[in-house]
């Protein structure tokens, strides 16, 4: 399946297959911190920001449809602007298949051309393939909000990591 996915820049054409996987991934509610997903206008805005301030956001493109994203968000608080914060997803069907780590290589590479000097993230404890993804390709523990947020009676540890360019 791999061979068969691009990774490229995220495009204003793609809002609604990119909406539609990043509301499943959500959806699924373990993975990512917002259960909901999000509105038309909320994902129309945030991809018209990203687009028009050229921030490093990447997509996985099976045919006509988006089956994963990467995204680097410089921080714009004066004395962090050096400091980005990562958000990635991969359609359930395309996990495993190392279609997360070339959208990570590929924003990574972004980021750093963006000027970013470090890149933080906050993960799952129980991801334990998300936890895995990022440790290979230099990602460091700084930290863990223990019981972070609990769902459905369940607890979950969050993560954080970064890495420096």
């Amino acid at each position: 399946m791999e061979t068969t996915v691009q990774i490229r820049p995220v495009r204003e054409t793609d809002l609604g297959s990119l909406r539609e996987t990043i509301n499943s991934v959500c959806s699924e509610k373990w993975y990512l911190a917002t259960v909901e997903g999000f509105t038309q206008e909320q994902s129309r805005g945030f991809l018209k920001h990203i687009i028009d301030s050229g921030l490093p956001e990447v997509v996985a493109v099976d045919g006509d449809r988006i089956v994963g994203w990467c995204d680097i968000l410089p921080n714009t608080t004066k004395g962090f602007t050096h400091v980005g914060h990562l958000g990635m997803g991969v359609a359930g069907d395309y996990r495993g298949k190392g279609v997360g780590r070339r959208l990570l290589n590929a924003c990574l590479a972004l980021a750093a051309g963006y000027g970013l000097e470090k890149v933080e993230l906050e993960v799952f404890s129980d991801n334990i393939p998300a936890v895995r993804l990022y440790e290979s390709v230099g990602f460091n523990v700084e930290g863990l909000k223990s019981n972070a947020r609990k769902l459905e009676g369940r607890y979950q540890d969050i993560q954080l990591m970064a890495l420096s360019f």
